[in-house]
């Protein structure tokens, strides 16, 4: 889940992304935050992002939070908008740029978490999801956009996600259901990665954004560079 928090008080900023760190980890969900202090920047960071989430400050000293998110629209229909306001005077504008809800300053936690949790589900309604049986645990049952990469370790995969877990078995059958999904990829052998959380790729490395590096199959590696520039521009 990649959200954006647009606000020009740096205070308000480090509070809402100790909430958001908080919530994120009590759910065992992978979190990424990108923070503004004008609107202009966030715009132009949406040439790159394509934001889950963006919580938005309305009263901002250069670009007010309405301007910005009604030329947000233009481009990012469906991003999940959420409005910071010390008042309710602007809410019949925030209507008009489809706004999901809104936070009352100071921000109270309790109203936070409901509204992560309603959006939450609301984001992953349709979502696919993989049963496995963990080595030393009942079955689990993971949503494709938790899973980072698998990689095979001899009779076993290890399973890269907010908890990592060891699954026995195959690495071929494993995988088989999750590469019919465009989001994922074989790099190397014994290797799959999940697109979305590939954070760059070089002629021979793979960067995942959780900082861990994985080696291309360098016969490979132009096709997969490209298979992962693809899955960008789509989904840009």
């Amino acid at each position: 889940m990649l959200i954006a928090i647009v606000d020009d008080d740096p205070t308000l900023r480090i509070t809402l992304r100790h909430f958001l760190h908080k919530w994120h980890t009590e759910k065992k969900l992978s979190l990424e935050m990108l923070e503004f202090d004008n609107g202009d920047d966030f715009l132009a960071s949406c040439n790159q992002n394509n934001y889950d989430i963006v919580f938005m400050d309305i009263f901002m000293e250069k670009k007010n939070g309405i301007e910005t998110a009604s030329e947000m629209r233009l481009s990012r229909k469906d991003t999940i908008l959420i409005f910071l306001t010390s008042s309710m005077d602007h809410m019949p504008d925030a209507f008009s740029v489809h706004a999901y809800g809104y936070l009352i300053k100071p921000l109270v936690p309790e109203k936070l978490y409901k509204i992560m949790n309603d959006v939450h589900g609301l984001l992953h309604t349709d979502e696919k999801t993989l049963d496995i049986t963990v080595v030393g645990k009942v079955d689990l049952t993971l949503r494709y956009s938790e899973i980072l990469y698998i990689n095979s370790d001899s009779n076993y995969c290890i399973i890269h996600c907010p908890e990592p877990c060891k699954s026995r078995g195959p690495f071929t059958a494993l995988c088989e259901p999750l590469l019919m999904s465009p989001e994922f990829c074989i790099i190397n052998r014994g290797i799959l990665v999940n697109l979305s959380h590939v954070k760059d790729m070089t002629i021979t490395d793979c960067l995942m954004d959780n900082g861990d590096s994985l080696p291309l199959n360098t016969k490979k590696a132009s096709a997969i560079r490209q298979q992962y520039q693809s899955f960008k521009f789509e989904n840009r």
